[in-house]
């Protein structure tokens, strides 16, 4: 026993272990065939197993959930660029199951973990695994979807209530605009997960380092760097997402490529993770004046559209298509998908506030909000065609917007 201790156990020459403990997050050593070679305080306090108990045995036979393939191929991957890699708490939910105590009216029966995989020792070929409860994290989440749908709920009810006025009219615009934040917020939540693990990561792998006197100013140099840039994507996240919804009551020259490429800045995840192919024939040079928060507004609301449809159809090869033409003193753009098209009977209802074929999570009211943005305040017009399993969104607008007085 006394040997099996000292071939896997990690001495505390190596590592300082009381440093290690007090780290608020979960790591433990393994090797490229997953035997532990050492496995924190924070892990024993959390799994009530301790680290004489697992040391040179098979994570995989200590907990049988872990889906020991996908676990191996991100060690070996990692191990082989040198770089770490992730596992996310919103699509692999936990890798090591604690079940949860502490927290109140939970969604979960277990802690929701994000995982980093850095390498550790490439002769050995052993990585660190670093836990970091995300829990309260999901369950924001949860929270923010149960909100999104009371206000799509409060919608429904008020167009019952409302009467049928100009009151109305700027009544759903506005109801329009909050589902629209509510569904931004969740993307901000996103897109901060990662560079969030990120930051820990860092940190973790500086104190690993540290404690095994390797640490030297050149590592500390560019991981200072790496984390200032990802502080800055973060407070640029967050410019992105105020600016979005910053009145905008100015006209100005945008350049309709680069409008299109902010879109993609709010969706890319979206279109990643559902394996859809985006393609863009915009001329770099057309550049037209308009209202552009307004319009990005709805650029994004018809290509989010069409990502819901593809979650309901089971197309495979899924496809958005964008063009754009300017002809006289008019811009026409097209945004076409391939996801299951619309039936005739619908379409001549679309554009109706409330109106959804959503199986959940529609509020009805992004086309609607579309149509009077692009009549009302940018002068144009949009319509919307369909034919076998394709959707042509079509928006003329004025290559130079006029207010008018």
């Amino acid at each position: 026993m006394a040997q099996n201790t000292t071939q896997h156990n990690i001495r505390t020459t190596d590592i300082d272990k009381k440093i290690v403990s007090s780290i608020d997050n979960g790591i433990l050593i393994v090797d490229e065939e997953l035997t532990v070679h050492h496995y924190n305080k924070w892990l024993e306090l959390q799994t009530k197993i301790k680290e004489s108990d697992i040391l040179g045995k098979k994570l995989g036979d200590i907990f049988p959930s872990i889906n020991t393939k996908t676990l191996l191929r991100k060690i070996k991957t990692a191990l082989r660029m040198g770089t770490p890699t992730f596992y996310t708490a919103s699509t692999s939910k936990y890798l090591i199951p604690i079940k949860i105590n502490q927290i109140k009216n939970s969604n979960f029966t277990h802690m929701q973990q994000d995982v980093s995989i850095i390498p550790f020792d490439h002769e050995k070929k052993q990585v660190a695994l670093i836990l970091t409860d995300q829990t309260i994290m999901a369950q924001t989440h949860v929270l923010l979807q149960e909100n999104i749908k009371k206000v799509e709920e409060l919608n429904a009810q008020l167009l019952k209530e409302k009467e049928h006025s100009q009151r109305q009219h700027k009544q759903l615009l506005a109801h329009s605009r909050s589902a629209a934040m509510g569904e931004m917020i969740s993307m901000i939540a996103h897109q901060w997960r990662q560079p969030l693990s990120l930051i820990n990561t860092i940190i973790a792998g500086l104190q690993l380092k540290q404690e095994m006197q390797i640490l030297t100013k050149e590592n500390m140099h560019s991981s200072f760097e790496k984390v200032e840039k990802t502080v800055f994507y973060l407070s640029e996240t967050i410019n992105d997402f105020r600016d979005y919804f910053k009145p905008n009551k100015t006209i100005t020259e945008v350049n309709l490529s680069e409008l299109f490429n902010k879109s993609m800045y709010f969706l890319t995840n979206e279109i990643t993770q559902s394996d859809i192919q985006y393609n863009a024939n915009i001329d770099t040079n057309i550049v037209i004046q308009t209202y552009k928060n307004e319009l990005l507004q709805c650029i994004i609301n018809i290509i989010k559209n069409s990502l819901d449809a593809f979650l309901e159809s089971d197309i495979k090869e899924k496809k958005i298509s964008i063009n754009a033409e300017k002809k006289g003193d008019m811009i026409f753009i097209t945004i076409q998908d391939n996801a299951g098209g619309i039936e005739e009977e619908i379409l001549n209802k679309i554009f109706e506030p409330y109106f959804s074929t959503k199986s959940k999570n529609g509020t009805g009211l992004g086309l609607y909000m579309c149509k009077t943005i692009i009549s009302e305040h940018l002068h144009g017009k949009i319509t919307v065609e369909s034919q076998n399993n394709s959707t042509t969104t079509l928006m003329e607008l004025p290559y130079k917007l006029e207010k008018k007085q």
